[in-house]
């Protein structure tokens, strides 16, 4: 599925570092339609990478993408105990909804304006 991309419904980010042997992909976003109106989130960073603003970044740019498209609203689902994932989901999004199947939150969520703050 993520290599089926189309620039439009479907788009995936990689977050690549120059390595001796080219590149080393450490990072992957990637947006998915649900609908006309929502965007599945997916994001994943290699361990050694993580909480380097990887993700951060990588957050930034699917959304800067999925506002280009018209798309506000979106869709994660989160393992329970990835603290990081939650916080970065709250600095770049006001939270909708959060609802639990198991050890997994599946939290929707409307992208952030620019200079708009969290809300605590």
């Amino acid at each position: 599925m993520l290599t089926r991309v189309d620039d439009h419904r479907a788009l995936a980010l990689v977050a690549v570092v120059d390595t001796a042997d080219g590149g080393e992909i450490v990072g992957l976003g990637n947006l998915f339609a649900v609908d006309d109106c929502r965007m599945e989130v997916g994001l994943v960073v290699g361990d050694d990478w993580q909480r380097q603003r990887v993700g951060t970044e990588l957050a930034h740019r699917m959304l800067q993408a999925a506002h280009a498209r018209g798309v506000v609203r979106f869709v994660a689902h989160v393992a329970w105990g990835n603290v990081a994932i939650r916080g970065l989901l709250q600095r770049h999004g006001t939270i909708i909804s959060a609802r639990m199947n198991g050890s997994v939150t599946e939290i929707a969520f409307v992208r952030r304006q620019v200079g708009e703050e969290p809300r605590t």
